[in-house]
């Protein structure tokens, strides 16, 4: 194998499928691939990003359970090659996630639905040309429904809005794409868990938004020269203890978490989306004027942090079910003050409920994802 492939073992393999193909590998075979949700998929029936074909099942999911909706088609160029070389810890491409559900975690993300693979039906080998079923592998994914959701996804979505995100996802370089599906995967768990465990919901989505703003606190800059800015003792301490190596090695391991409360919320007002197109009356609406909004983000930053580090649960009006006010939920808690068990919490230390949140999270993602692809436009 040459060094670029080789550089690129470290990839989504979703995203090697594609550059595999633009590197002349012939093809080898095919798979089929059936991948499920709670939300129905209306309109076309097939969406065409080679080696990809992704169609419409037409599978119709009903009282709160999964239904196969989309089938994902791959046509397989993947070069042999030996294992991954095992000379030293490497985890730069790790996600623990196979082909199917990288590709499964990124649509959930494009259409804010829950989506996962259930694992390969169909084998295209070579001289097969309709494919062998193959479901020894295979099984619905397992979720509980509730019967008044925390977190609402979509009743339905359009294959059109499916339509041109892969693309835009080939044309990230390597590194982008891990932190893509890094995060899109933070997101899809987030939706499948929010109904049944809205705390660890919360995690997920702010992890799936510090996901990249690591990644733009490293893009195009160098860890030694952005620890020498943030920590110049430190840097310091480091250059005369091992010289420009140890600095690097060093700098390499602390600069994602260095100021991390700040690369955070600078990555949410860069990417923040528009409000929601349809809102709650007026009293249950977040202000959406980022002076007054950050303080509401930093908020959610706290809880998260005092959950990690301190135990301490998000309060518990925040885990709950939004009321709905005129045409849409809630998008924060709407009364004066709330109590659970032996606390309380004032409407001020309340800032948006989860699905306020999590729009905001999917429109940073989304808004990061086009910008950093800007060779393929939409």
């Amino acid at each position: 194998m040459d060094e670029d492939e080789q550089f690129n073992v470290s990839a989504p393999w979703s995203w090697n499928a594609r550059h595999f193909v633009e590197r002349g590998c012939p093809r080898t075979g095919g798979a089929e691939f059936l991948l499920y949700s709670d939300t129905r998929v209306a309109g076309d029936l097939e969406v065409t990003c080679h080696p990809y074909v992704i169609t419409n099942c037409l599978g119709i999911p009903q009282s709160g359970r999964l239904a196969p909706v989309l089938a994902l088609y791959l046509d397989d160029h993947f070069p042999k090659f030996d294992v991954q070389p095992m000379d030293k810890t490497d985890t730069d491409g790790w996600l623990n996630l196979t082909l199917d559900d990288e590709i499964a975690c990124l649509f959930s993300l494009v259409a804010g639905m829950r989506l996962r693979s259930g694992g390969r039906v169909r084998n295209f080998k070579e001289g097969a040309p309709r494919g062998t079923p193959e479901f020894y592998g295979h099984h619905a994914p397992d979720w509980t429904a509730t019967e008044r959701p925390i977190y609402p996804t979509p009743q339905q979505v359009s294959m059109e809005s499916l339509d041109g995100w892969m693309d835009r996802y080939f044309a990230l370089g390597r590194s982008d794409a891990v932190t893509l599906v890094r995060a899109a995967r933070q997101y899809r768990d987030a939706l499948w868990v929010a109904d049944t465990d809205p705390e660890l919901a919360w995690l997920f989505l702010v992890s799936a938004l510090e996901i990249i703003a690591g990644r733009e606190a490293l893009r195009d800059a160098v860890p030694s020269d952005l620890l020498r800015q943030e920590l110049p003792d430190l840097a310091a301490q480091l250059l005369e203890a091992g010289g420009e190596v140890h600095l690097a090695t060093v700098a390499s391991q602390l600069v994602p978490i260095v100021r991390a409360t700040a690369r955070f919320m600078t990555c949410v007002e860069k990417y923040l989306p528009t409000p929601p197109p349809v809102r709650p009356e007026e009293y249950a609406q977040v202000d959406w004027d980022w002076q007054t909004l950050k303080k509401r983000v930093n908020q959610v930053y706290g809880y998260r942090s005092a959950r990690l580090h301190g135990g301490v649960p998000f309060p518990s009006p925040l885990c709950q079910v939004p009321m709905l006010s005129g045409a849409a939920l809630d998008e924060r808690p709407s009364f004066v003050a709330a109590a659970a068990g032996n606390s309380a919490w004032l409407a001020k230390d309340l800032p948006m409920h989860l699905h306020t949140f999590g729009y905001i999270v999917r429109g940073c993602l989304m808004r990061w994802w086009q910008t950093s692809s800007p060779r393929c436009q939409r």
